[in-house]
């Protein structure tokens, strides 16, 4: 795919060849990891996959790149194959240049190619991602408090509750169940089989990060948490427990590191309440913005989420996409036995459709991270209170969580 912006940049979009790695290397580099930091290292010498990476080349120079990881996610019990997009990088010389959204949308079109309906973003500002149709589906709690403020939080911790250290990747499985039962009621999580749960540890170990768990007096794990140490705040990535006395059984066994930390702040799921109980709530608690998602092809995307098996009919409704224009138009969806059938019927968005999306908020309202009628609020989607009511019905909202971080 070839642009031409009038003023002497003429780009091609292609994946990655082998020969491009070096060139690949220096823009990951130059806008994250420098070479030799411990995960550019095991990035390239292990997880880099150039068929699963997108390039932009001017003329005979590599000047923008987009990692497209793999992964399965799940979204109101189904799972999909899903590219995660990471590692958005434009050189120097052509920033400014609208060499990024070319290169979004050229991966989007990969993606489509590919048959797949949504993808995800971690995004490092998200205002830049929104113009394009990409939208917020996951925020997390973060917490921040002093070592010696966990003091009144842990000194009821259950004391059949003992505590461990993670070895080796190899022991995964340990981890595995806690995570199962914890994003089990959640929606947009990804799945972690084996191969992700190796790569995830492997990564992390890479960079020196510690992972320590708790168990009951039977010998089985209700917690876990990835941390590192070597600063005055212990950086806390991976919080999961599976009941109350886990959580406070975790904060216990960081707490027992106030030798080697002034302060912890933990990332966790905004499903928590636990923050209700915390003995001041007017410093250290926030919400970080985490994932995004966005449609790659309205067709696919909402005929792989189920809905309610008594729901039937048919609803016309537009979407507005300012970047893909495959996906602008006016559909007709139609449900029959928990399945959603939909098609195009116009290039443009009619002007007596029922509904009217915006392309990120049909994103939310299928991962699960809104309503219609909280969208229809917010104003990003536009619709008769009786037809936002089954869209209520068909997607209800969900509790959203993910934390993979590349």
């Amino acid at each position: 795919m070839y642009h031409n912006d009038g003023r002497g940049i003429i780009l091609k979009f292609r994946i990655a060849k082998d020969t491009d790695t070096k060139d690949v290397k220096r823009l990951w580099a130059y806008c994250f990891e420098p070479e030799g930091h411990p995960f550019f290292n095991y990035y390239f010498d292990t997880a880099y996959e150039p068929e699963n990476t997108m390039v932009g080349i001017d003329r005979s120079y590599l000047v923008s790149t987009v990692h497209l990881r793999q992964n399965i996610i799940r979204v109101r019990g189904v799972d999909l194959p899903m590219s995660y997009m990471v590692g958005v990088a434009t050189d120097p010389i052509v920033r400014r240049s609208g060499v990024g959204k070319k290169l979004l949308k050229s991966a989007l079109g990969e993606l489509k190619q590919r048959g797949q309906g949504v993808t995800i973003l971690m995004p490092s500002y998200a205002g830049f991602y929104q113009k394009y149709g990409w939208d917020l589906y996951a925020h997390q709690w973060v917490q921040t408090m002093k070592l010696d403020d966990l003091a009144p939080l842990v000194e009821t911790t259950d004391k059949t509750m003992s505590f461990g250290m993670l070895r080796s990747p190899r022991e995964w499985k340990r981890l595995a169940g806690v995570y199962e039962i914890y994003t089990k009621p959640l929606s947009g999580y990804a799945v972690r089989k084996e191969k992700e749960w190796v790569r995830l540890l492997e990564s992390i170990f890479a960079e020196g990060v510690q992972v320590g768990y708790v168990k009951n007096d039977s010998g089985q794990l209700e917690g876990y948490c990835f941390y590192r140490l070597g600063e005055p705040e212990i950086a806390v990535t991976e919080f999961v427990y599976t009941t109350r006395r886990a959580q406070k059984a975790l904060m216990n066994f960081l707490y027992n590191h106030r030798s080697q930390g002034d302060s912890v702040r933990w990332n966790e799921g905004m499903l928590d309440q636990g923050y209700i109980f915390h003995p001041n709530g007017k410093v250290g608690h926030s919400t970080m913005p985490f994932m995004m998602s966005r449609i790659v092809d309205v067709k696919l995307a909402m005929e792989s989420i189920p809905v309610p098996v008594a729901l039937e009919g048919a609803i016309q409704f537009g979407v507005k996409d300012p970047l893909c224009e495959w996906n602008h138009g006016t559909y007709v969806v139609s449900y029959k036995e928990g399945k959603a059938q939909v098609v195009k019927h116009k290039e443009h968005v009619d002007i007596n459709a029922k509904l009217v999306f915006s392309v990120g908020a049909l994103s939310l309202l299928l991962m699960g991270r809104m309503s219609a009628t909280e969208l229809a609020f917010e104003e990003k989607l536009e619709g008769p209170d009786d037809i936002l009511e089954v869209l209520n019905r068909a997607y209800p909202r969900q509790n959203t969580y993910i934390n993979e971080w590349w």
